[in-house]
């Protein structure tokens, strides 16, 4: 009867208290990266400047040694005569011309010494005039730089440094060989003289409202300054902090899309042509399509229990019925984790509760996690978790925790363990 009276406590207390649907005009202010400038590494290379003329731009992923340099007059601004000079591209989405295909020219006074200021000018207008495109921008010594590549407001901008030779020799050093084959009749500076490149297209807002709160950005994916093309263009959701996630992006339709995220449903109706904003609904009184909803059952799966530092044995979670269950799927490189993990062992050192903690690891080795349940003083449940697994309890984000009724029905999704704690004392099972 307790454990009856608990699980309808704790529903009552977790989802009576919602906002049945909000109308949010979200402004978009800041800019944002998601998790693919981490994962690639994007340079732009420098080739010298002489005289007036600059080469069309090299494409790197399909130039050939025996490809045509072709080269055009430009209209130079006044250069010192102390530093070198160089120029290159940068993909800027547009189409401009057959010479410059979808790049942007930018004449650079210094790419390289670092104890002095770098200017760069860039050709907005794209009419290979730099002297008609506003004052140059200056990077300062061992500073990045914010550059807009276009005039508009919310357009497409990059941020550049001086590529860090010193932290990647490796790619340095085959990037050089590259450059030096595929150049032809233009003077390649020298990896220790060309940028590493960030692409700035993604522009978020914060939302929050009482203990409710995320980021929601739009990605100008062909960055081009337009932030709503038809099946190009891309929303992300995240947590206040965390990273955008590309693979959880979701594609514009006709101005429209839907995501979920913390148990709710966001209907995005408009999003701004330049990016300044986006009118959605946030529901979460809604049946969910791609989260586990509350009262649904848990789906069936079997996880591996570490038995000694190498063996694990299979267990099946429907085991476990008789009792609520807290399932908390992490990884140990969570900062998360770290700050859930003292209320996690309170969890797991309760005594008399009709509560089971299950931890299902996801990425550590048998070993670690042997070492983990050895170390603690805690009656937690230790188990892997998988793609499979992360599959069936459709988890977007780790770690995640999940809370069950005694028939391992769904009572919560992304609870943490604190919030646990706080609902068991609330509902009289501990002090």
């Amino acid at each position: 009867m307790m454990i009856k009276k608990l699980g309808l406590t704790l529903f009552y207390l977790l989802f009576t208290i919602t906002a049945w649907g909000q109308a949010i005009k979200l402004p978009l202010n800041q800019r944002g990266t998601d998790a693919e400038f981490s994962k690639t590494m994007m340079v732009t290379n420098v080739f010298e400047f002489r005289g007036d003329t600059v080469a069309n731009p090299l494409d790197f992923a399909s130039a050939k040694a025996e490809d045509a340099v072709l080269w055009r007059k430009v209209k130079a601004p006044a250069m010192s005569k102390n530093y070198r000079k160089g120029f290159t591209w940068i993909f800027s989405g547009e189409k401009k011309d057959a010479f410059s295909g979808n790049h942007t020219l930018l004449l650079i006074e210094n790419p390289g010494w670092t104890a002095f200021n770098t200017v760069i000018w860039t050709d907005r207008n794209h009419n290979l005039d730099l002297t008609d495109d506003g004052a140059p921008d200056t990077m300062k010594p061992h500073q990045s730089l914010i550059l807009s590549l276009d005039d508009k407001p919310n357009g497409f901008k990059v941020a550049l440094e001086h590529f860090p030779v010193s932290s990647f020799p490796q790619f340095s050093s085959m990037n050089d060989k590259a450059m030096y084959l595929l150049q032809g009749s233009r003077r390649f500076s020298g990896t220790e003289n060309a940028f590493r490149i960030r692409r700035l297209n993604l522009i978020y807002g914060n939302w929050k409202s009482g203990s409710d709160s995320f980021v929601l950005g739009v990605k100008d994916v062909n960055c081009n300054g337009i932030y709503n093309e038809n099946g190009i263009d891309e929303i992300m959701i995240a947590d206040r902090g965390d990273e955008f996630q590309n693979q959880q992006s979701c594609v514009i339709e006709k101005n429209k899309a839907y995501l979920e995220w913390n148990n709710a449903a966001f209907y995005v109706n408009e999003v701004a042509r330049d990016g300044s904003f986006v009118n959605l609904k946030r529901e979460t009184n809604t049946k969910l399509k791609y989260i586990l909803n509350k009262g649904d059952k848990l789906p069936r799966f079997r996880y591996a229990e570490p038995r000694d530092k190498s063996k694990t044995k299979m267990r099946r979670v429907r085991r476990l019925r008789g009792n609520m269950l807290y399932i908390y799927v992490w990884h140990d490189q969570s900062q998360k984790h770290i700050q859930d993990s003292a209320e996690l062992h309170k969890l797991g050192r309760l005594q008399n509760s009709n509560l089971k903690v299950l931890m299902l690891n996801y990425g550590a080795s048998s070993k670690y996690l042997h070492r983990y349940a050895n170390r603690y003083d805690t009656r937690i449940l230790q188990g892997f978790s998988s793609n499979t697994i992360n599959g069936k309890l459709k988890i977007k984000k780790i770690p995640t925790g999940i809370l069950l009724d005694k028939k391992q029905r769904i009572l919560a999704v992304g609870i943490t363990p604190s919030q646990v704690l706080a609902q068991l004392i609330t509902a009289g099972n501990i002090k």
